[in-house]
């Protein structure tokens, strides 16, 4: 069996809404994740009506925005991928071009900071979002065209560079590795396919999907690296100790890429079920998804 390392790396992104009507005091443990960096604006996020509220410095880490804020008219001007928002310190509507929208909460100054609602502005720039609960991350993803083009082409090991690139998002209870000071990480591949895709680190294993263009994590778990096991995913043949998401069904051969993490290089092969203990036809490349032989795009 190879030896599997690997786990995901996730990186969390501006807060949503979650909850309750009344204002909360700013969250210090509230993250904020665009396109897998967390950002930190010089202001923590909170949450009112159900609406978080993030500082305009938050906005420019999305892919396509700019912002400008006027001290004099108190407001804040976001122009996305050519589309011109304008908001207004306390009024709950703002301008799209030339239509007015109403705002679930009206911008708000905090520490002198100008404060807005990060899921109407995420969304007017098409970008996904979503609220973490077990970790109080909200995620933004925008994936940029070229990674989507790259996922879908006909390279496999573009798709697999791209594939596990994409923003992220997460729903599930996250683990971290037991140790993992000299863990590389591990891919595994459906055969010719370049999503979905395991990625795993030591004792923990993450699976994502593209959904809506960017990667959801669906299943992630934690495993007893010293106990062997039956497992539904037959590469794994260790107990899980702990597990969230929907465990994924995977039958035929899958292609495997194991980091080695004192030089860089990656050794890669085959996973079959009639003999999962084995990587048949391994080999090192400098590259992290090098193509391997004889395996072809489906």
């Amino acid at each position: 069996m190879i030896k599997a390392f690997s786990r995901l790396a996730l990186s969390v992104v501006v807060a949503l809404g979650i909850g309750a009507g009344t204002v909360q005091a700013a969250v210090p443990d509230i993250q904020v994740v665009v396109n897998n960096s967390t950002v930190y604006a010089g202001v923590e996020p909170y949450v009112e009506k159900g609406t978080t509220m993030i500082p305009i410095k938050a906005l420019q880490y999305i892919p396509g925005n700019s912002t400008i804020w006027n001290n004099t008219t108190q407001t804040v001007t976001v122009s996305q991928d050519g589309t011109v928002i304008k908001l207004v310190i306390g009024q709950t509507t703002a301008t799209i071009g030339d239509r007015t929208v109403n705002l679930p909460v009206a911008p708000s100054l905090r520490s002198g900071r100008a404060m807005v609602p990060l899921r109407f502005l995420a969304e007017a720039a098409q970008a996904a979002v979503s609220w973490n609960p077990a970790s109080r991350t909200v995620y933004v993803a925008k994936t940029p065209p070229q990674l989507i083009q790259q996922a879908n082409g006909s390279d496999l090991a573009l798709g697999r560079e791209a594939a596990v690139s994409m923003p992220r998002i997460s729903k599930l209870k996250s683990y971290a590795p037991s140790d993992d000071s000299n863990a590389g990480y591990t891919y595994y591949f459906p055969e010719g396919q370049s999503f979905p895709f395991f990625e795993q680190r030591g004792d923990v294993i993450s699976y994502y999907e593209m959904q809506d263009n960017h990667s959801e994590l669906v299943w992630t778990a934690k495993l007893n690296m010293n106990q062997t096991s039956t497992s539904p995913i037959f590469f794994l043949p260790y107990e899980i100790a702990a597990q969230a998401g929907t465990t994924p069904s995977i039958t035929g051969r899958v292609a495997f890429y194991d980091t080695l993490p004192v030089t860089g290089a990656t050794r890669s092969g085959y996973i079959s079920p009639a003999a999962p203990s084995t990587g048949a036809g391994s080999n090192q490349t400098p590259s992290r998804f090098g193509n391997i032989t004889g395996e072809v795009k489906k």
